[in-house]
C-alpha cells in the first residue's frame, strides 16, 4: 500500500476509479494503469502465492481476494504464536536496542491481529 500511493494509484485498489467503457477514450489509459498496479501487486507476493490470484481482472480483485485470503484478524493461532514468543523473548545476547525493537515488532503484530474492545474509560488505565 505505501508504494502503491506513492505512485498515487490507490483508487486502482480501493475502488474510487472504477474502469470506463469499453468503448470510451479513457478506457485505454485506465486499462494499463489497472495492469500496471495488477503487476506490482503480483510482483510483490512469491509465485506461489501471486499464481492464486493471476487471473483475477483488475487490481481492485486481487487486492480484495488477498485481504480476504490472508487477512489476520481474529487469527487466533497466530496470536498464541506471538504471544508465546513474547512471553519467551529474552535479551540474552541482543543489545537493548535489538531486544526494544525485537519487543515493539511482536507488539505491533499482536495490535494489528487483536481487536480489543474497551467497554468503560478505565479499561484504558491497565
Amino acid at each position: 500500500m505505501i508504494f502503491i500511493c506513492g505512485k498515487g494509484k490507490e483508487d486502482y485498489i480501493t475502488g474510487t476509479i472504477v474502469p470506463p467503457e469499453e468503448s470510451s477514450a479513457r478506457y485505454r489509459k485506465w486499462k494499463a494503469e489497472n495492469h500496471m498496479v495488477m503487476s506490482w501487486l503480483l510482483n510483490s507476493m512469491t509465485i506461489e502465492m501471486g499464481e492464486n490470484f493471476r487471473y483475477y481482472q483488475t487490481a481492485r480483485e486481487i487486492w480484495d481476494a488477498t485481504k480476504e485470503t490472508y487477512s489476520n484478524k481474529d487469527n487466533t493461532s497466530a496470536i498464541f504464536e506471538i504471544k508465546g514468543i513474547l512471553h519467551d523473548l529474552r535479551r540474552g545476547e541482543m543489545t537493548i536496542t535489538d531486544y526494544f525493537n525485537a519487543l515493539t515488532r511482536y507488539w505491533q503484530q499482536l495490535d494489528m491481529l487483536e481487536d480489543i474492545k474497551w467497554h468503560c474509560p478505565e479499561d484504558t488505565q491497565q
